[in-house]
């Protein structure tokens, strides 16, 4: 399935990367409907040769003719950016924030207009179209508008629907957890190096290691605990390294990384 609409990137960072990456990649969107803008011009350009999309000469231009806006920027950069685009966004329009921590209220409050939003909290892995997205509509997106965003995100992983009063806690579980994933990777590779494996042979491990039990959690019908359990033994090596994090109550420290990350989302909505 394809749409037709045109969409406009305000933002080049790296959750605009996975998403125009994976959008392309499921070939749902033309590279010729997107156009993207940033304030490093760099990045744009980076965008335009890697992807072959388009890079507005004004944001205005871009807003006047996007039938999809997705505001990318840094929440700091938010109102600043509204007030340059605010009176060229047209009545049907449809916005998506994956702005982290600006809620729909503040977006409406700002552009001033009632128009259709909707809060998007994506992460990285949309990039090879294994993300995982959570959507939400302001007070003026229709459902079928919020089925639509649905519909794009889709296309680059698994989507649900949920209450924006959860999104500070997705922010913290899947917003940004797959840098959690990645360090721990990280740090299972550098330990494997200090333990005598060559770095290729290390990564190698690591990062098959941590793709293959991703998908046996979501193939097997099993919950994480019991296939934790299944690979542990008896006094065998995993349970010997399974008690060491337990004794450095390792799941204490999650909860409190985790509990962080939701705190600095709350902070950014206010």
């Amino acid at each position: 399935m394809k749409i037709d609409e045109k969409l406009f990137f305000i933002g080049s960072g790296n959750i605009a990367q996975s998403i125009i990456g994976g959008l392309l990649e499921a070939k749902f969107v033309k590279a010729e409907n997107i156009i993207c803008d940033d304030i490093v011009k760099e990045k744009t350009l980076n965008f335009q040769q890697k992807f072959g999309i388009s890079v507005a000469d004004t944001k205005c231009n871009a807003a006047a003719t996007a039938d999809i806006i997705f505001f990318s920027v840094k929440p700091q950069d938010v109102v600043k950016v509204f007030g340059e685009i605010v009176n060229y966004i047209k009545k049907e329009t449809i916005i998506i924030s994956v702005v982290a921590g600006t809620t729909t209220k503040f977006i409406e409050d700002n552009i001033k207009k009632d128009v259709a939003v909707i809060r998007a909290m994506p992460n990285t892995p949309s990039l090879v179209r294994l993300g995982a997205t959570a959507l939400c509509k302001g007070r003026f997106a229709s459902d079928e508008q919020l089925s639509k965003a649905k519909l794009l995100f889709s296309s680059v992983g698994k989507t649900e629907i949920l209450p924006e009063e959860s999104f500070d806690v997705i922010t913290a579980l899947s917003g940004s957890g797959p840098a959690y994933i990645f360090y721990f990777c990280e740090l299972m590779q550098n330990a494997a190096e200090k333990l005598g494996l060559s770095k290729e042979i290390a990564k190698t491990f690591a990062v098959q290691t941590v793709y293959g039990a991703g998908k046996m959690l979501d193939v097997a019908k099993e919950s994480a605990e019991v296939l934790q359990k299944n690979v542990k033994s008896p006094n065998g090596t995993t349970e010997a390294a399974v008690k060491y994090f337990e004794s450095q109550n390792l799941s204490n420290i999650v909860y409190k990384a985790m509990e962080n990350a939701m705190k600095r989302s709350k902070e950014l909505s206010k």
